[in-house]
């Protein structure tokens, strides 16, 4: 019992004390993600739609949802922007997250904690001359033992679906 107490008290107070979250931030501000994190992530994929279509559906955190079936909720303010917490729920994990770079129609980055477990998100539109949009989002995810329980082809898969629920729902007239 002492053993689990004290292995539990280890674990939160790690938690508590992550001294690299003002790095994380610096890095997200910059539309970077952490090179020294076990778990990275990077795609990519074409939208036939215009940078401000996508932007909206990226911004409207509160409609993610509606959109992608793997975040079944959020909470966050009606309007985000530069510096807005907001919070989301995706394979059973509520994740709480800042913005951290907020460039209109360009560029969008995150910061998300759950546990001792950090990640930044990153995302950029880049406008193509055949009128589609080129967009690319960038993940690292670090932690206590995260090699553990996240694996890379769970991180993969996970920023693939995300890019095709984002592609369908720029894609309806």
């Amino acid at each position: 019992m002492r053993t689990g107490v004290a292995l539990l008290c280890l674990l939160l107070s790690l938690t508590a004390c992550d001294s690299s979250g003002s790095h994380r931030a610096g890095l997200a501000a910059q539309g970077k993600t952490d090179p020294a994190a076990p778990r990275q992530s990077t795609q990519q994929i074409s939208i036939n739609a215009p940078p401000d279509k996508i932007w909206a559906l990226l911004t409207n955190v509160q409609a993610w949802p509606s959109w992608d079936s793997s975040i079944p909720s959020t909470s966050t303010p009606p309007d985000v922007q530069d510096g807005t917490l907001f919070s989301y729920n995706t394979d059973g994990m509520s994740i709480h997250a800042a913005i951290r770079e907020f460039v209109p129609d360009t560029a969008l980055a995150w910061t998300g904690d759950v546990l001792n477990y950090h990640a930044i998100q990153t995302w950029t539109l880049a406008p193509q001359p055949d009128g589609t949009t080129l967009v690319t989002t960038s993940e690292s995810a670090g932690g206590f033992m995260i090699s553990y329980f996240f694996s890379q082809p769970e991180l993969d898969q996970s920023i693939h679906f995300w890019l095709l629920n984002l592609k369908t729902a720029a894609e309806k007239p």
